[in-house]
């Protein structure tokens, strides 16, 4: 009877300890993988195109010290930043776009480097094999055709390296980088790119509820009134391009990038339309709208213009310069 009891007793202190135990380790991990998934989700919808308001994404946050050729860094860029269905003048205009970003960033391209330090998004060959599979051997080689085809290529402005930043699709026209980054770059000008609008998704509609406005505004701007945050809800100010410079809220102007940041808009050449349960978005292009688009370079390119029209087209008053 005692053992029995001794038995009984065991069994009731090893449920209340280790059951507890069990589900705190197991909705901890579960938490952990939601987040990674979400995480990678949120990554993988962003635009490849962009980082850092150059908007290029980074694939991942490993760092990638290698001393591999600057050029093959390159063809890493290329492989990441821009599709390789993609014509290969397009190619030819990433990789002379990519090279001058980056060496206008390093102190020494025959030193080891922390490729995925420097803004733009980079594909290891291992990472590239994983994504193209079959075809690595054939989608290797064109890209690396394109980027050696331009070796040593950069832009220039005054002797000097150039921002070169671009984005995915412009809204049919680019736009100037004081409007994007209060800074004015004297070869980033807005430009006619209207070939984008053939890119696919160029116009793009997204339905934000109500309730996730008043949510994420009130809490970025406690002094707002939650019950005047929709029906204060205007577009402000646009550039002379299109873009939308400033959204009206409550008596407030908030950047248009933040608005886009906040709710994963598309770009900021956008119109609304108000509902009984939601803000409905509709945009225009892909990305902040400076620079190159690189939907834009293809079009050019399958109408016949080489890497240099191309270039020369998006930045106003640039020469292209080999350096080795």
């Amino acid at each position: 009877m005692l053992k029995n009891t001794l038995l009984f007793l065991i069994y009731i202190l090893s449920v209340i300890i280790f059951i507890p135990s069990f589900t705190v380790y197991f909705f901890k991990n579960d938490k952990e993988q939601a987040y990674v998934e979400n995480n990678s989700e949120v990554i993988n919808n962003l635009d490849l195109a962009e980082n850092k308001e150059n908007e290029n994404l980074q694939n991942n946050n490993e760092n990638v010290k290698q001393n591999i050729p600057f050029e093959d860094y390159i063809v890493g860029v290329v492989g990441a930043e821009m599709p390789i269905s993609f014509e290969e003048e397009a190619l030819k205009a990433q990789a002379v776009a990519a090279r001058t970003y980056a060496y206008k960033r390093i102190d020494d391209i025959n030193k080891e480097v922390d490729y995925k330090s420097i803004g733009q998004a980079y594909n290891s060959i291992e990472e590239l094999k994983g994504k193209w599979g079959d075809n690595f051997d054939t989608y290797y080689a064109k890209v690396k055709n394109a980027v050696y085809g331009t070796q040593g290529i950069i832009m220039m402005y005054d002797n000097e390296p150039i921002e070169a930043v671009f984005h995915s699709t412009s809204a049919g026209v680019t736009e100037v980088s004081e409007n994007i980054w209060g800074k004015s770059l004297p070869y980033i000008k807005s430009v006619d790119s209207k070939v984008d609008e053939q890119a696919p998704n160029f116009i793009y509609k997204a339905s934000i509820p109500n309730s996730q406005i008043i949510d994420t505004l009130s809490k970025k701007y406690p002094e707002m009134d939650k019950n005047n945050i929709i029906s204060s809800f205007e577009i402000g100010e646009r550039s002379e391009a299109g873009y939308v410079l400033n959204v009206n809220v409550c008596g407030k102007k908030i950047n248009a990038r933040d608005i886009r940041t906040m709710f994963g808009l598309r770009s900021t050449n956008f119109t609304i339309e108000k509902t009984k349960d939601s803000i409905n978005f509709t945009t225009k292009g892909y990305g902040h709208g400076a620079g190159m688009s690189q939907y834009g370079a293809n079009f050019m390119a399958q109408e016949g213009s080489s890497y240099e029209e191309i270039l020369l087209h998006y930045y106003d008053g640039i020469s292209l310069q080999k350096i080795y």
